[in-house]
């Protein structure tokens, strides 16, 4: 009988009030967002945010969870993302503050989360990869292990770091997993997926090549090879499957090419180098030679500006789901997700494509994000810590990963 009469009550005061929704999904005066902005060639389009259930989950679901009683969308939101994975129309989320991660699934409409209970609790997490069959590995600094996750989001596994130990990244190759560890060693630190057992470690601290100083995320190519982002370098690295340096790029700055504070690092089919800036707000795109390329993103509080960016995730399979934010003429090679610490607008997701040789966006109707004044830079840089100096010890260290 309760039921029927929620159902009821659901049902009449839909009909007094009309259609719910409409207004949301009705595109009226459509903006594009592309970088870089005409007249030169776009390549990234920005399609559309989340930051929880209320841009993911139907607006009916919404107002049925109000007339019910459920918890309402507000609620479920993103408390402080960090790292981000993305496969088959969900985006995963590290919820430094949640404790747990959060799937944005766009395919199926739904807000939820894992993680947050049982043998497989997340204490931190920060940085997140998916294999190819669909594991998940989160690296959890405070629970000094990766963790990891099947294709169903269950518990099956977590891997030991060698004390001492502050796992911040983690990438997977073939049957090893390369785990950035950015206490006083400053190493990656590569374990066999079967066993757990340590095979090698690459790198030491300082500032020479294939040394790092507080390093924050690790990339892998088709190859194997290694990309670091050298926190207090300043730089990005390259260096062989073997770890051997081939090449370190950047220095302290807020032009193009250079870094106020490199974070997430994540490498694109096509080999294209995507580096987030937290002090720039930016994301920098470089070739496998590590030349510049260009940016999208910029400082701001609106939709496909960034607000302390941390991480990126690049995904091919989830482009069905996003059809309907695409420039009828833009035709998207993947998809590129961005998440922000600060902000209204957390999780940011664009577009990496091509128009038709010589298409004119003039007709069309544009909006740009201007990128930060030169003149204001990234303010003072300090000078970088001792590399013995453990994380945790740095208290005041803007450049921390899991600020």
């Amino acid at each position: 009988m309760v039921n029927h009469v929620k159902l009821s009550m659901l049902l009449g005061f839909g009909m007094l009030i009309g259609p719910l929704g409409c207004q949301s999904t009705e595109k009226k005066n459509k903006e594009w967002l592309f970088f870089p902005a005409p007249p030169e060639q776009p390549r990234v389009q920005f399609l559309t945010w989340a930051s929880g259930a209320a841009q993911v989950e139907p607006a009916g679901d919404s107002f049925e969870s109000f007339v019910l009683g459920d918890e309402p969308t507000e609620a479920q939101r993103i408390s402080k993302p960090y790292g981000l994975a993305a496969r088959d129309g969900v985006v995963y989320v590290c919820d430094t503050k949640g404790l747990a991660i959060v799937r944005l699934d766009f395919k199926a409409q739904r807000y939820s989360v894992f993680g947050d209970r049982g043998p497989g609790r997340l204490r931190k997490p920060i940085n997140i990869v998916i294999d190819s069959l669909g594991y998940k590995f989160v690296a959890d600094p405070v629970r000094k292990q990766i963790v990891a996750f099947d294709a169903d989001d269950k518990y099956v596994n977590a891997y030991d770091i060698p004390e001492p130990c502050h796992p911040v990244d983690v990438a997977v190759y073939e049957n090893e997993l390369f785990v950035l560890d950015n206490d006083q060693t400053c190493q990656i630190v590569v374990l066999d997926r079967v066993s757990g057992k340590v095979l090698r470690t690459i790198g030491e601290p300082g500032g020479e090549p294939g040394q790092f100083r507080i390093p924050n995320s690790i990339a892998l190519d088709k190859e194997g090879n290694i990309y670091i982002s050298d926190t207090h370098n300043w730089r990005i690295q390259k260096l062989s499957p073997e770890g051997e340096p081939i090449w370190s790029k950047g220095t302290p700055g807020y032009m193009l090419g250079q870094f106020g504070r490199p974070r997430g690092i994540r490498i694109g089919p096509d080999g294209i180098i995507y580096v987030v800036d937290g002090a720039t707000e930016i994301v920098q795109m470089f070739n496998s030679d590590g030349d510049r390329l260009m940016r999208f993103g910029g400082p701001g509080n609106v939709p496909g500006a960034l607000g302390l960016p941390a991480s990126i995730a690049i995904d091919q399979s989830s482009i069905p789901y996003f059809k309907q934010y695409l420039h009828e003429d833009f035709t998207p090679e993947y998809l590129l997700v961005v998440a922000s610490q600060f902000g209204q607008y957390l999780i940011n997701i664009y577009a990496f494509g091509t128009f038709p040789e010589n298409y004119d966006l003039g007709a069309s109707k544009m909006r740009a994000i201007a990128p930060m004044p030169a003149e204001e830079g990234i303010g003072p840089v300090d000078d970088p810590p001792e590399p013995n100096l453990v994380p945790e010890q740095q208290k005041t260290d803007k450049a921390k990963p899991a600020d």
